[in-house]
């Protein structure tokens, strides 16, 4: 039987330190940058709550950044469509949450579209809508772990 990420998961997600990039203050309140997940390859990891006994500090790379929290059915919910030339929609994406547990890290998981993406432009979208999805949480709830930059 295979791995499956359930829609009520919870994910932890590392936002590095560094208010200019990866995060600022706006007219409403703190906001994330889809530099927040940036990843080379398209697929921003992310660490299940559940396989890490729901402590964030197991995402945390480093003791200034900051750990958000998603919900995978949430994740699930990103509407993107590969439009055509003239900006009429061809097809929608799927965009998931899949376990990739690694050796270090049996929490690992990644978030991946299917078809893969057809330009960065589309990509950028998602990772846009990935970042209104955790300052949503953030301004609900806060921060699974603040980063250093805003304990002060």
């Amino acid at each position: 039987m295979s791995d499956v990420v359930a829609d009520d998961e919870i994910l932890y997600r590392c936002v590095f330190h560094g208010l200019d990039k990866y995060y600022r203050i706006g007219e409403s309140g703190l906001e994330l940058s889809s530099q927040s997940f940036t990843d080379k390859n398209q697929a921003p990891s992310v660490d299940r709550a559940k396989l890490c006994n729901n402590d964030p500090k197991h995402t945390q790379k480093n003791p200034n950044d900051g750990v958000v929290s998603l919900i995978a059915g949430e994740i699930r919910s990103i509407n993107v469509s590969q439009n055509d030339p003239k900006g009429n929609p061809i097809f929608d994406y799927k965009i998931d949450v899949y376990p990739r547990p690694t050796e270090d890290n049996p929490s690992h998981a990644q978030i991946e579209p299917s078809p893969d993406y057809a330009t960065k432009g589309t990509f950028r979208k998602v990772a846009e809508k990935l970042a209104r999805l955790a300052t949503e949480r953030i301004n609900k709830q806060s921060w699974e772990i603040k980063p250093y930059d805003l304990l002060t």
